[in-house]
């Protein structure tokens, strides 16, 4: 199998698809990832399950079913179905349940206010979980999101494009504070900007504003960036989940550390989590119009990208990685 560019495959991977608050006990809710139309649910003991969105039986759609206790009931003959996908009851006295009506489903973990869920072409089980994080001292994420054309292999680049934070976001002096590290499905960036502090509320100033980027997979990334100098600490989430191959459900998300001084927190939150989603908008009218280009002329000054390909192969099933890197004196280097 040759190389295939991101905008024709679906990676493997953990991807976010709800947020725990919104899905209720006893819910079920229509959505539709990874080029499929699913089903998420949550049972009444309050677990959540991910499933396909169609009948086995003869096709109904379950979206409008409903919860049964810990089943998930098809709204056209009743059909009812276990966590494990298995038909366990029909409505028909005297008759066990067909055997081959079974439910497909996707391994889901539930951490930190979201439903994460796994996804692999073939179905094959998670061989990797994304940590959870400990939020004693932090307050709730807060949420923001985007859909549109784009790829989360192209949104997770970002981690390590240094070249685009002058230019799309006007930071100053970006430089790696450590070498990009490599740890199996996970990826660490540590890198710094000079920015002005207007985004937490103090205008005509600016700090060092240093990012530890945690790639987990193309899904899930976590990037903690703090302000010494006044105090401020936040964590940020990036969370793309693929609608189609070409398609990007995007979320963001945004706590902060509780501040020394009371009732303070939530101001500055509200604050960053603004100027947040202002950053990323402007990285959207990028994302949303650009190509995938699959041997990109690479300068010095642009950051690990090269580097950064080669480890996000491993969520393809078969990739070709070939970079041409152009140094400064026009001479290519072929990085394989």
């Amino acid at each position: 199998m040759g190389f295939a560019a991101p905008y024709e495959q679906v990676p493997s991977g953990w991807y976010v698809v709800g947020v725990s608050s919104s899905l209720r006990r006893s819910e079920v809710r229509s959505a539709r990832y990874f080029g499929r139309d699913l089903v998420l649910y949550r049972t009444a003991s309050g677990t959540a399950h991910l499933v396909d969105a169609y009948c086995p039986h003869l096709g109904a759609h379950l979206g409008s079913g409903r919860v049964k206790g810990e089943n998930l009931v098809c709204p056209f003959h009743a059909f009812e179905f276990a966590v494990d996908g298995r038909c366990v009851k029909t409505p028909y006295e005297g008759h066990r349940p067909p055997p081959r009506a079974r439910l497909a489903s996707l391994p889901v973990r539930e951490q930190n206010g979201l439903v994460l869920a796994y996804f692999h072409p073939h179905g094959s089980e998670p061989t990797w979980e994304v940590p959870a994080l400990d939020m004693t001292g932090w307050l709730p994420f807060r949420f923001h999101e985007w859909t549109f054309h784009g790829h989360p292999q192209e949104t997770s680049e970002n981690s390590v494009d240094l070249g685009h934070f002058g230019v799309v976001h006007s930071y100053a002096s970006a430089r790696m504070v450590e070498p990009m590290r490599i740890e199996g499905p996970t990826l660490r960036s540590r890198y710094a900007v000079q920015r002005s502090l207007d985004w937490i509320g103090i205008p005509r100033a600016s700090a060092e504003l240093r990012f530890e980027a945690d790639v987990h997979g193309l899904g899930y990334s976590l990037v903690r960036a703090g302000v010494d100098a006044v105090g401020v600490h936040v964590r940020l989430l990036v969370l793309a989940t693929p609608v189609e191959a070409d398609v990007v459900h995007l979320r963001i998300a945004l706590t902060t550390r509780e501040l020394r001084v009371p009732g303070l927190t939530p101001l500055v939150n509200a604050i960053a989590l603004r100027g947040y989603i202002h950053d990323v908008s402007q990285d959207v009218a990028i994302w949303k119009s650009k190509r995938y280009v699959e041997t990109p002329a690479l300068a010095e000054g642009d950051g690990p990208i090269a580097a950064y390909r080669r480890w996000a192969g491993q969520f393809y099933e078969a990739r070709r990685v070939s970079l041409a890197v152009v140094d400064g004196d026009g001479e290519s280097n072929a990085a394989e």
